[in-house]
């Protein structure tokens, strides 16, 4: 196969790739834009540590899109990290790519390669069984501490759940095709030279073993053959090679070399093969094993590297066949030892002085820098410089934050650029390799599924949507759904099941409840970076139509780059489609038959409009009691979460588009939207009414839903999506005490409203400056722009009030403080 051809398979969302060396150009150029082209964004890598620590040393250009469109994790081992292992896995299938090919520019492109495939389909098929013992080697290396990594693994198992629950192969297994394959790693007891072996069982008549690298006493091919006892060993190798160590053969009897001739000529081989042909199968070992005792060990030593093999037993002749070797193992092409070159090992990497240069991991969310130290490096005698993508440092200042243990944390402040790398500095002089820094946040805004049909057509509705209706909460609806992998709902307002994490067999994020969140938050900061908590769904599409609904555009520094946004969100209506075409086609005006004409239409037009305004007043009032009812059931099983607050949101913008003004409900000639249904007073449906329906079930009552509202424990500081409800929340409760309403509504509203703002103010963003922020009050100026004009409420009037609460509330608070202080 062509390895850099499959990177652009479909059906995958998720790809974790394993290498020795790194270069960031063939990954960044080869293979990233391929996977994200199929729709496989959720992407991440391992290295060898140190080898990783060589690339962004210079070895290798530096990274364009590291810890931003995907992870990158240095693995250390007790000899070296030395796998190749390609796992995808999607919603219902999985493959496993074993192989001997780096993630550099040769491996992909240059180097002859070899490389076994598996393609999972069946549930507890063999071939399922041997993409979860793929995934079940490489988690051991996923390590939990980091969040980005920690968040890709869980997104992964969300969407994949049939990989948590498939059984890992454990020996061989049946494939499809009649043949049998096993996965053989390191970490087990015994070395995979030894399991290989076990496995092979029977009398071998030639062994054939391709290895670009030996040790220098052939301790690895020696034990093979004592194990296998083989009739003949071939060993294909290049007559230029310098690294086999020819003096070494007396120790192994029956060896015969072979030239490779004009096979594959010019390309390096670094394929690795092992061959025992019987009378009934051949039984290979391809992956990334060299032919060395730290890969394959023996039957006292495991090995000391990390490695990865694919064992397969297939018919007599057919690999021998398949790679074209009989034309090479003949006599012909026997070699005579003596003609090889002396051996010449090139020079070692130095692999101590790298592993002392990596000064750790860093990791950050929005202006949040992590450091999690290497052994090398003591932060308490460190200073750290952050670097931008083309390696200079950025002018900002790092502000110490609470940290547990080893880890540290800063604030990072006076910038609004985006780290990309670290440098670490310590007091003795010694000055760290760049470290890649993972952008948390950026990293959840990109990784994505390519949206499926379903949520298309759902997203699909808002391109001719202009205002705030119904149709949204169909549309979350069939997103959560989606989201939540839940089969269709034919009912268009009714409550999602509430997935149990023991079903899916997935583990479930760390969560805060609202409370402990809003206590150990970090107080946001005026003109700080975007956060959306709802970045990488789908349903954050339908947060920035609201946004564009009432005028606010989105920041240009968000990262949620490729979201599907509504074609015609900016789309008003009111374009004549081809006015000249009318008057040039001669048509007749104020003609007695027109006017008939006319008015007929009109009345026509009446009865319509009468009934759509009766139906749609129905369902928003059967929207709101499915909402609360919504509530209601998720606050009793404690699982409200942002998606709750994305519907809140939606569900009391809607009723603000479908509000009456005063002026309509006087004056029967007032024309308004067909969608302003809701009058603000003399109904029981009226819009001030509904709007405290709404907001009842999260703030009112003795356990209000908020108390049972819970975000992922990765956010230290309350999203912007989550703000942004808060202040939808802040300006309908005020437009309902400012509403130019009569004196006894006006009182009835102040009575049952008032307190009920006081106590959303104090649950949701309980101190005094986040309350009268910039953010909290721009949305509520854009809402006055998109609501408050028609329904005849100044917007200053609306943001006077707000302050006026908060002032009087933090007033209360400090006396009640200070009675406290003198009891």
């Amino acid at each position: 196969m062509k390895l850099y051809e499959r990177f652009a398979d479909k059906e995958f969302h998720t790809s974790v790739a394993t290498s020795f060396g790194i270069d960031f150009d063939a990954y960044e150029n080869i293979v990233l834009p391929r996977l994200r082209g199929a729709g496989c964004r959720n992407n991440l890598v391992l290295a060898d540590g140190r080898m990783l620590t060589h690339a962004l040393c210079g070895a290798s250009a530096l990274p364009h899109h590291a810890g931003r469109l995907y992870t990158i994790n240095g693995i250390g081992a007790p000899g070296v990290f030395h796998p190749k292992l390609f796992l995808q896995t999607g919603r219902r299938r999985g493959r496993l790519i074993v192989s001997s090919a780096n993630l550099t520019t040769p491996g992909l492109g240059g180097n002859l390669e070899l490389a076994g495939m598996v393609m999972s389909d069946e549930p507890g098929s063999g071939e399922q069984q041997l993409v979860a013992a793929g995934w079940h080697y490489l988690s051991r290396f996923l390590n939990n501490d980091q969040q980005a990594t920690a968040a890709q693994v869980d997104w992964m198992l969300t969407r994949a759940s049939w990989l948590a629950k498939a059984a890992p192969a454990t020996g061989p297994v049946g494939l499809a095709d009649g043949t049998l394959a096993a996965l053989l790693t390191t970490g087990e007891t015994s070395g995979i030279g030894k399991r290989f072996t076990d496995l092979v069982g029977e009398p071998v008549e030639r062994l054939i073993v391709i290895s670009p690298y030996w040790d220098p006493h052939l301790a690895a091919l020696s034990y093979l053959t004592e194990r296998l006892s083989p009739g003949d060993i071939s060993v294909l190798i290049d007559p230029e090679c310098t690294v086999f160590p020819k003096w070494a053969l007396g120790k192994v009897q029956g060896v015969r070399l072979y030239d490779r001739g004009d096979f594959r000529n010019g390309r390096f081989i670094h394929a690795k093969a092992i061959i025992a042909q019987t009378a009934t199968a051949d039984h290979v070992l391809v992956g990334s094993a060299n032919c060395t005792l730290p890969a394959l060990g023996d039957a006292d030593f495991a090995g000391s590297n990390e490695e990865a093999c694919l064992y397969r037993r297939i018919p007599p002749g057919s690999m021998a066949d398949a790679l074209g070797l009989g034309a090479i193992l003949t006599s012909e092409r026997q070699l005579d030892p003596a003609t090889l070159p002396d051996l010449n090992l090139d020079e070692e990497l130095p692999l101590g002085e790298l592993a002392a240069l990596n000064s750790g991991r860093f990791e950050c969310r929005v202006d949040t820098l992590t450091w999690h130290p290497a052994d090398a490096f003591d932060p308490t005698e460190c200073t750290i410089t952050l670097l931008d993508q083309h390696g200079k440092p950025m002018p900002c200042r790092l502000m110490p934050l609470a940290s547990s243990g080893d880890t540290k944390r800063f604030e990072i402040g006076e910038t609004q650029e985006r780290p990309a790398f670290a440098r670490v500095q310590h007091e003795d002089g010694r000055v760290s390799a760049p470290s890649i820094v993972t952008l948390i946040d950026r990293l959840r805004a990109v990784v994505r599924e390519t949206s499926s049909r379903q949520a298309d057509n759902a997203l699909r509705q808002l391109d001719d949507e202009t205002e705030a209706s119904l149709m949204l909460l169909d549309v979350l609806n069939v997103l959560e759904r989606i989201e939540r992998g839940e089969p269709s709902d034919k009912e268009p307002i009714s409550a999602p099941k509430v997935r149990k994490e023991e079903e899916s067999g997935v583990p479930a994020y760390r969560t805060l409840s609202y409370e402990q969140f809003i206590a150990g938050r970090r107080p946001r900061t005026e003109n700080q970076l975007p956060h959306n908590s709802l970045a990488g769904s789908d349903a954050s599409v339908v947060r920035s139509f609201l946004n564009r609904v009432i005028g606010l555009r989105a920041d240009e520094r968000d990262d949620e780059e490729d979201a599907p946004l509504p074609t015609g969100a900016f789309d008003l209506g009111d374009e004549t489609a081809n006015g000249q075409a009318a008057l040039d086609a001669g048509e007749e005006f104020d003609t007695e038959k027109t006017r008939h004409e006319e008015e007929e239409r009109e009345r026509a037009e009446h009865r319509r409009a009468a009934a759509a305004k009766k139906a749609t007043k129905e369902q928003i009032v059967a929207a709101v009691t499915a909402f609360s009812k919504r509530i209601r059931d998720r606050r009793e099983s404690g699982v409200l979460d942002n998606h709750d607050i994305i519907r809140l949101r939606a569900l009391l913008m809607i009723v603000c588009t479908a509000a009456l003004p005063v002026t309509a409900t006087k004056d029967s000639k007032a024309k308004g939207s067909r969608l302003q249904v809701l009058p603000p007073e003399g109904d029981p449906n009226s819009w001030p009414t509904v709007i405290g329906r709404v907001l009842f079930e999260l703030f009112g009552g003795k356990t209000p839903g908020i108390r049972h509202l819970y975000l992922t424990g990765e956010h230290d500081q309350v999203p912007d999506d989550i703000l942004e409800c808060w202040a939808t929340c802040y300006w309908c409760l005020q437009a309902c005490l400012t509403a130019p309403v009569s004196p006894r509504e006006r009182e009835r509203l102040k009575r049952y409203v008032k307190p009920l703002a006081e106590i959303a103010y104090l649950l949701t963003l309980p101190t005094k400056a986040e309350l009268l922020g910039t953010d909290v009050t721009g949305l509520m100026s854009a809402m006055s722009e998109a609501y408050g004009k028609w329904l005849g409420i100044e917007g200053e009037t609306v943001a006077s009030a707000h302050r006026a609460m908060v002032e009087a509330l933090f007033s209360k608070s400090a006396h009640r403080e200070a009675a406290a202080v003198k009891g």
